[in-house]
Order: C-alpha cells, then sequence, then structure tokens
C-alpha cells in the first residue's frame, strides 16, 4: 500500500483519476470532548427499543454533520449496544440546514430524520407541549393566538402535570430576548403576579442578581446573556461568568447579539 497507494480502491474494483498523484500517510485523530443536545435512552427491559440521539440546530453550522455523526460513532463505541439506534435533527427551516460533500454518503441513511418545524402542522397536534414548539417559530404577529391556545387549555386542566411557567421560561429565554418586559405581557396577556412566577422575570428584570455585582438594567442584561449560555455551550466555564459579571452595558450587548448566532464561546467574544 505503501509504494501504491490506489490498490485499495483496485481491490474494492473503484477507479480513481490520477492514480499517480496519491500518497499513503498516517495520521493521529485526536479525540475531542462531545456532549449531545439529548439522548432518549429506552429502559433496560426493552432491549429492542431504540435509542434516539437528538439535536436541536437553530443556528447555521457547516460543520454539523461532521461533528454529529462523529459524536454518535464514538458513543456507540464507548457505550456499545445491540439496541438498534436513530439520530433526530431539529431545524426551524431547512434553511438552516448545511450539508457537504463528506457527509453526502450518510444523508441518506434510513436512521437519519431531518425535521424542519416550520413544515409541520405543530397546532394541529392533540400533544400541547408541541404548541410551544409551534411558538419558538411562530411570527410575533402569531405569538398571542398561539398563547391563548396553550393558556385555554392550562387552566381547563390545571392539574395536567405539566409545569407551563417553567416550559414558558425556556420559551421566552430563545424566543423573546430582545422583548421588554411591557411587551412581553402584552403580547402574552400575562399579569404581573402570572409573570413574576417564572425564572425568566426575576433574573432579566432585576428581581434575581448576578453575582453582586450588577444592578437594574445591566443585571438583567447579564442575567439573560448568562442563562443563554448556559443553554447553548453547557458546561459553562467559570470565565465566562467571570467575564459578564464585570463587562460593562455597552459589551453586554454586543455579545447578546453575538449569541444568537454564534457557534462556539469564542464567537460570542469575537
Amino acid at each position: 500500500m505503501q509504494i501504491e497507494p490506489t490498490l485499495a480502491f483496485e481491490l474494492a474494483g473503484m477507479t480513481v483519476p490520477d492514480a499517480e498523484g496519491y500518497s499513503f500517510i498516517s495520521q493521529e485523530v485526536k479525540q475531542t470532548a462531545f456532549r449531545f443536545d439529548g439522548i432518549a435512552e429506552p429502559p433496560a427491559e426493552q432491549p429492542d427499543a431504540p435509542r434516539g440521539y437528538v439535536e436541536v440546530q437553530f443556528q447555521i453550522n457547516d460543520g454539523f454533520y461532521l461533528r454529529f455523526f462523529s459524536e454518535i460513532l464514538l458513543h456507540l463505541r464507548q457505550y456499545p449496544s445491540s439496541r438498534p439506534w436513530h439520530a433526530v435533527v431539529i431545524y426551524p427551516s431547512q434553511d438552516a440546514e448545511r450539508e457537504s460533500p463528506a457527509t453526502a454518503p450518510f444523508m441518506s441513511l434510513p436512521n437519519l430524520h431531518r425535521v424542519y418545524l416550520d413544515r409541520l402542522p405543530l397546532l394541529e397536534r392533540a400533544n400541547p407541549k408541541l404548541w410551544l414548539i409551534a411558538l419558538i417559530v411562530a411570527e410575533d404577529a402569531n405569538i398571542a393566538p398561539i398563547m391563548g391556545k396553550i393558556q385555554a387549555h392550562h387552566e381547563s386542566r390545571p392539574t395536567d402535570g405539566i409545569d407551563w411557567m417553567e416550559l414558558l421560561e425556556t420559551v421566552l429565554v430563545y424566543r423573546l430576548p430582545t422583548f421588554t418586559r411591557e411587551e412581553i405581557q402584552q403580547m402574552l396577556n400575562f399579569n404581573d403576579v402570572s409573570l413574576k412566577q417564572t425564572r425568566f422575570y426575576q433574573d432579566v428584570f432585576g428581581e434575581g442578581r448576578v453575582e453582586g455585582r450588577m444592578e437594574g438594567r445591566m443585571e438583567g442584561e447579564a442575567a439573560l446573556l448568562l442563562r443563554q449560555l448556559e443553554r447553548k455551550f453547557p458546561p459553562l466555564p467559570e470565565s465566562a461568568r467571570q467575564r459578564i459579571t464585570t463587562a460593562d452595558a455597552e459589551t453586554l450587548l454586543v455579545w447578546g447579539e453575538r449569541v444568537l448566532d454564534a457557534n462556539s464561546l469564542d464567537e460570542v467574544w469575537g
């Protein structure tokens, strides 16, 4: 193989152009620490139930599929299992997806499921949690009607076991980072009492605190940025927290704008 690197292709019945230009090399592949958005692990007593590798990809990332498939294969190697597996990638729309020639052979795998939220009739589904997902990708003008549908369900079934305030907080962090308190109240038809029950309100609107160092609006901006970073780049290093708690208002604003599209902490800091 070292003398004629393309012998492997010839054995496989493949023809390659410019065979004389190939060289035979040996390279070390360094292992990077990976972290999934989530793994749907089935119960041990159901060996035939599939495992699900789930990624929510709202930011454009040209190298996403290379990372995702690498994570899956590495996980299967380190945690061997005979059960089947599936990979689910959730996009807000197909515009956020990026493919590459390197991952083209994987895209037709029956194990890969690509979900485009804007194509799904989420509000027609019976599961009210899907209505919250519809809220994430909805146009601003459609937020209030969707929230009305959610609130009507909650009022009719107050003991359904769902922590709607906790779920709403998650949506607010991702969906409404630039809205004021008054705009959120008007849009969601919330009063002061119900809104104050969320940790989102307590952090962002000054009823919480960020390391005891900021006050007023800067405290709220820092708290919101921390929550966004914690959810997007877990686990958040202590150095990132220190950066935020010592930054001025203008810097916090710049970082808050960058975090929406950033694929790493370095991109947030610029």
